[in-house]
């Protein structure tokens, strides 16, 4: 079944997929994933395909022979309805799949009875079902002699439906009528003519809040279909533009059309504030205009006094929030936030910019009033990591006059040259011989790189040592050391050296069981030292709380929710049984405490735990060290 499982996401990806994607779907460990594809080898011999490892991308299917591929896949289809009982994550999403299509009370035990698990184990499970259900407002009610079932609003119903079984990737048992749904349903068709109706009246919607109202009105037509309805006292408070409901009208036509199905008009309603909440008019009013834009100035001065960040100087970046903010102030207003297929990865790969987005949502929630959800933050914080790559351009082209001192001939010099001048495209860039060290360091140059190690530090002139030939990775640090060098708020503190965040006396193999507790006595030992004001204990927590910062594989890194530190460090846990916090294992605790407008820094360290998520045998040797010297040789192999 796990192999079916593995070879069903490759094959209807039909492109790479990486390692930790794989995890994430799955629900098992690194290690089981490769055992599974080492097993894979031979299953795909004897079935006309071949996983394929390409580097850098991830893992690829290969069908060499279509006619067994299609054999060994029907095979599969028979089986993929199946549960895996050892998988605590698919019980549960089979025990929520159940009982979401019920709408009769259903027993406990013939629910084991049919999972094949004991009595214990489902109660287990059925506790955890019930947080789950929690977010949605969704209970589980029992009655005795009856059974138990899900309660709740219809709206409610519908947002959990949609989370736990179309936007799911396990594949389990559906209903016979969920089915008939399936196949009826025409999902292009539909695309099409609301893509018509929305051009009609000059609105704009991304691929994904399409998929989103396309979800909508499948699960909507679901539903009526068994006589579950929004009735009058469901829907929220509060009124959208006319626009919007005669849009909504116009799809009740089509839906009556196509399938015979009329929509009541507090349905249309409801429809109508999904649109409200998912596309962008092209034109907003004046008026709403203005006041969208000072309240989102007020929250960039907000975040530039805090972070000392220039974000309220980029007009792009305003622009781009006033658009993103119009249909998501309507969304948290009807509580119609959308759910974020990238929150995960945006989230291992832009840490730095999600404490922007973070503390972006608490003041919108004390402004407004509206909670964003860790999903709407991911949307958001795309747009702080597009301004913060936007001012790392700028600042290369800061440097107009380039020297490159280079011990080798004129033919790998003018390489490294051509290399450079694509780098900085504003840049004049001269090459000289370490023998014009001292002509060059008299001249108007504002950097100057070297293949050779200096003797002599040269005053009032950035230095950088590279490589003799610059691939891709050595063109990147270039320009993040650079950054780190023109972000830093205090010229006059020195450069730190990435290794340097790493102390000893902030180093340990073990700590409490309890991951809470852990948290706070490294917060307590940080402040102890003077790296951080009282309340860093209170703020790491307060940010833990709202959105836990444990992230693929068992790697974690707490901060608070504001950068202000008085030291720049970072705290280090690393542990040989894992501690289990919300679900998640964690076994690699990097507690960050960064000053303010170290964003750059922060995402260097993100990288770091990015590349532990990714890489297993790094975060073998990292857990395999005795000592705060092994820890370091490693750290420094990996930077």
């Amino acid at each position: 079944m796990r192999e079916y499982t593995i070879v069903n996401i490759l094959f209807t990806r039909k492109m790479p997929v990486r390692m930790g994607e794989l995890i994430a779907e799955v629900g098992l460990s690194e290690r089981t994933i490769r055992d599974v594809i080492r097993s894979l080898d031979k299953t795909g011999e004897a079935n006309g395909f071949r996983v394929r490892m390409i580097r850098g991308q991830g893992y690829l299917l290969d069908i060499s022979d279509e006619p067994r591929f299609s054999a060994y896949w029907e095979k599969g289809l028979l089986q993929r309805d199946q549960v895996d009982l050892d998988n605590r994550q698919s019980r549960q999403q089979y025990l929520l799949f159940y009982l979401l299509q019920s709408d009769d009370f259903r027993s406990m035990d013939r629910m084991a009875e049919e999972m094949g698990i004991s009595r214990s184990t489902i109660i287990s499970d059925l506790k955890e079902v019930e947080q789950r259900l929690s977010p949605f407002r969704l209970t589980l009610t029992r009655r005795a002699h009856y059974g138990m079932k899900i309660e709740g609003d219809e709206k409610d119903f519908r947002k959990a439906f949609s989370h736990f079984i179309l936007q799911n990737g396990h594949a389990l048992q559906h209903t016979e009528d969920f089915h008939a749904y399936e196949r009826v349903f025409d999902k292009d068709q539909l695309k099409a003519y609301l893509l018509q109706v929305l051009k009609e009246k000059k609105l704009k919607i991304s691929d994904v809040f399409l998929n989103n109202i396309v979800t909508h009105l499948f699960i909507l037509l679901y539903r009526i279909s068994r006589h579950n309805y929004i009735v009058s006292g469901q829907d929220m408070k509060g009124a959208y533009e006319p626009l919007y409901h005669d849009i909504a009208a116009r799809i009740a036509g089509w839906i009556e059309s196509n399938y015979q199905i009329t929509l009541p008009e507090d349905e249309i309603d409801y429809l109508a504030l999904h649109l409200s909440g998912k596309t962008i008019m092209e034109h907003i009013s004046e008026e709403t205009k203005a006041h969208l834009r000072k309240g989102i100035s007020g929250i960039l001065d907000r975040l530039d006094r805090e972070f000392l960040t220039g974000f309220n100087q980029d007009q792009e970046l305003r622009e781009a929030l006033l658009i993103h903010m119009f249909p998501l102030l309507n969304r948290l207003y009807y509580n119609l936030q959308l759910g974020n297929p990238l929150v995960e990865d945006v989230y291992s790969q832009y840490a730095n910019v999600f404490v922007i987005s973070f503390r972006f949502a608490d003041i919108v929630e004390e402004q407004y009033g509206f909670k964003m959800s860790r999903d709407e933050a991911g949307y958001v914080a795309l747009h702080f990591a597009t301004h913060l790559e936007r001012m790392q351009q700028r600042n290369l082209e800061q440097f107009r006059r380039i020297a490159v001192i280079c011990s080798s001939g004129a033919g790998s010099a003018q390489l490294l040259r051509l290399k450079l001048e694509a780098l900085f495209p504003k840049a004049l860039v001269i090459t000289a011989s370490i023998t014009e060290l001292e002509e060059i360091s008299g001249k108007p140059v504002d950097l100057i790189l070297t293949t050779v190690p200096l003797d002599t530090e040269i005053k009032g002139k950035p230095v950088i040592h590279i490589k003799q030939l610059l691939d891709d990775y050595e063109i990147q640090r270039i320009k993040e050391i650079l950054s780190l060098q023109i972000n830093r708020t205090q010229p006059s503190y020195k450069l730190m050296d990435f290794k340097d965040l790493f102390r000893k006396e902030l180093f340990h193999l073990s700590g409490p069981e309890n991951y809470t507790d852990l948290l706070l006595q490294r917060c307590g030992e940080i402040v102890s030292r003077k790296y951080a004001d009282e309340d860093f204990p209170n703020q790491v927590l307060f940010r833990e709380n709202k959105f836990t910062t444990i992230y693929r594989n068992g790697v974690a890194g707490p901060h608070p929710m504001k950068m202000s530190a008085i030291r720049d460090c970072i705290s280090v846990t690393l542990l040989k049984k894992p501690l289990v916090y919300e679900g998640k294992t964690v076994q690699l605790i990097f507690l960050i405490n960064l000053r303010p407008g170290q964003l750059f820094l922060h995402k260097e360290i993100s990288k770091l735990l990015l590349l532990l998520m990714e890489k297993e045998d790094t975060r073998n040797r990292l857990l395999s060290v005795n000592s705060y010297e092994q820890f370091m040789c490693e750290i420094e192999s990996l930077l």
